[in-house]
C-alpha cells in the first residue's frame, strides 16, 4: 500500500505541473536586491506611526510558486519594510525535499531572523548599558511538530524555542544577567513567539487579485548571492554549536509522509563585524532533516546609520520565512485534495506583520508584535467551500504560523565565559 500511496502522489504532483503547460525556466538568485516591491493585491501595505519613543517596523510579503518538476516546494517571495527610504526591497527563493536542496527551507528563514533579532536587541542593550564586552553570539533551536499527516485532521505545531545569549567578558555576573533581561524584554520576535497575537486572516477564493502571483517555471543554479561585492547566501559545513548538542538528522521521504513528524531547525547568529554598519550579522541554520544543507546568510539590522541596508533586516528574514512555511504547507495539501478529487490550479500568500519597540534605546526599551494580516489566494475550478477548506487545513498546518497564534515554550539562557549564569 506504500508503494501505491507514494506513486500516487508524485504522479498527482507531475499531472499538476505538466497541466500549467510550463515552458522556459527563469532562472533565480536565493536572494536578491530589487528596485520594484510586488505590492499585495489583497491588502494595502500601511506604515503605523510611532509614538512615545517607539519605533515601528512594518513587513510586507508576497510569495508565489516556482514551477519546477523535480522541485515540488520551490517558491519565491519578496519582502520590504514599509516606508523606510534605506531599507531595499528583497526577492528570496526557498526549496525543500530536493536533492540538493537550491535555497533554504522557510524554517531556516524563521529560525536565523528570530536568532538575528535577539543579537539586535543584546548589542543595543550592551551599547544602552556601557558593558565591556569582547564577544557576543545568539544559538538557537527551533522544535517543530506535525501531526495526523495527510487526514483531514492535519496540523503543524512549533512546541518549544531554546535559545541561549553566548557572552566573552570581564563583567561581573549580576551585569550579564540584567543583560540578559533588557534584551530578551526588546526581542520583539520572541514576545511574539512567547504571547498570542491576534490574526487578521482571510482566504481569497478565484478573486481578481491575481496580477503577477501566478506560478511560472523557475530554478536556483547556485546557493551563492552577491550583493555590492558581498557573498550575502552560500552553503558551508555543518554546525557546532557550544551550548547546544546538534542532533541526527531525521530521515524523511516527502512522497511516503509518516503519521506524525517531530524535528528542529538549529542556528547561531554572529556579528560580521562591519564598522559601518555595526549590526550586520552572518547567519547560520539547517534543518535537522537528511539532505538538507546547512545556509549562510547575512542580515543588517543597522537601523539609523548612513547608507542603505547591506542585507534583509532579521525581521524580514522571519516574516517572509513564514510566508514561505505557509506556501509549504499548501503544497502537499495540494496533494491530499487532490487525491480527494478537489483540483487546486495554484495559490499564493500575502502578509504584513507589525513589529515596534517602545523607548527605543533606553534601559525600558521593550519589544512587541502588534499585528499580523494573512491572506491566502487559491484559484480553483473546485465548489469555493471544497476551496476554502484547503486553504484552512494549509493555514492550520503552518508550523510557523502556529507558532505566533499560540503561546510557545520559551527557554532562553545566557552564558558568560563558557558557563551558564543563573
Amino acid at each position: 500500500m506504500k508503494t501505491k500511496r507514494n506513486v500516487s502522489i508524485v504522479a498527482l504532483f507531475m499531472s499538476l505541473f505538466i497541466s500549467t503547460g510550463v515552458s522556459a525556466q527563469e532562472k533565480y538568485s536565493v536572494v536578491k536586491r530589487v528596485d520594484n516591491f510586488n505590492q499585495p493585491t489583497t491588502f494595502y501595505p500601511t506604515k503605523a506611526t510611532p509614538v512615545n519613543g517607539a519605533i515601528n517596523e512594518n513587513v510586507v510579503t508576497s510569495a508565489k510558486r516556482i514551477l519546477n518538476q523535480e522541485k515540488p516546494f520551490l517558491k519565491k517571495g519578496v519582502v520590504k519594510t514599509v516606508g523606510e527610504v534605506n531599507l531595499s526591497a528583497w526577492q528570496m527563493t526557498s526549496d525543500e525535499a530536493g536533492h540538493p536542496q537550491s535555497a533554504p527551507n522557510p524554517l531556516t528563514y524563521f529560525t536565523a531572523g528570530a536568532a538575528s533579532d535577539l543579537l539586535t536587541q543584546v548589542e543595543r542593550s550592551i551599547q544602552i548599558m556601557g558593558l565591556n564586552v569582547e564577544n557576543v553570539k545568539v544559538e538557537t533551536e527551533f522544535f517543530f511538530r506535525w501531526d495526523d499527516i495527510m487526514t483531514d485532521n492535519w496540523s503543524g505545531y512549533t512546541d518549544k524555542v531554546v535559545t541561549n545569549i553566548v557572552v566573552k567578558s570581564n563583567e561581573p555576573a549580576e551585569k550579564i544577567k540584567e543583560l540578559k533581561k533588557m534584551a530578551v524584554r526588546a526581542w520583539s520576535i520572541g514576545e511574539s513567539l512567547a504571547n498570542k497575537t491576534g490574526i487578521d486572516a482571510a482566504n481569497i477564493i478565484n478573486g481578481e487579485h491575481w496580477d503577477g502571483k501566478a506560478a511560472q517555471a523557475g530554478q536556483i543554479p547556485s546557493p551563492v548571492s552577491t550583493d555590492n561585492g558581498r557573498t550575502i547566501t552560500n552553503t558551508t559545513p555543518a554546525l557546532k554549536l557550544q551550548t547546544i548538542e546538534v542532533k541526527p538528522d531525521l530521515d524523511m521521504d516527502m512522497n511516503n509522509f509518516p503519521k506524525e513528524m517531530r524535528f528542529s531547525e538549529v542556528g547561531i547568529a554572529e556579528s560580521a563585524h562591519d564598522a559601518k554598519r555595526p549590526y550586520l550579522h552572518k547567519l547560520r541554520a539547517k534543518s535537522l532533516t537528511a539532505h538538507y544543507e546547512t545556509w549562510e546568510l547575512y542580515s543588517d539590522d543597522s537601523r539609523g546609520y548612513e547608507g542603505i541596508n547591506a542585507a534583509p533586516t532579521s525581521r524580514e528574514y522571519f516574516t517572509l520565512g513564514t510566508s514561505f512555511c505557509l506556501m509549504s504547507q499548501l503544497t502537499p495539501n495540494m496533494m491530499y485534495f487532490a487525491k480527494k478529487g478537489i483540483k487546486i490550479d495554484d495559490f499564493a500568500v500575502e502578509h504584513q506583520f507589525n513589529y515596534r519597540e517602545s523607548n527605543f534605546m533606553t534601559p525600558t526599551m521593550t519589544g512587541e508584535m502588534t499585528d499580523v494580516v494573512t491572506r491566502i489566494l487559491v484559484k480553483s475550478d473546485a465548489d469555493k467551500e471544497l476551496a476554502n477548506q484547503f486553504a484552512v487545513q494549509a493555514l492550520r498546518c503552518c508550523f510557523a504560523g502556529e507558532g505566533i497564534v499560540q503561546e510557545t515554550e520559551m527557554e532562553t539562557s545566557i552564558y558568560l565565559n563558557g558557563k551558564l549564569v543563573k
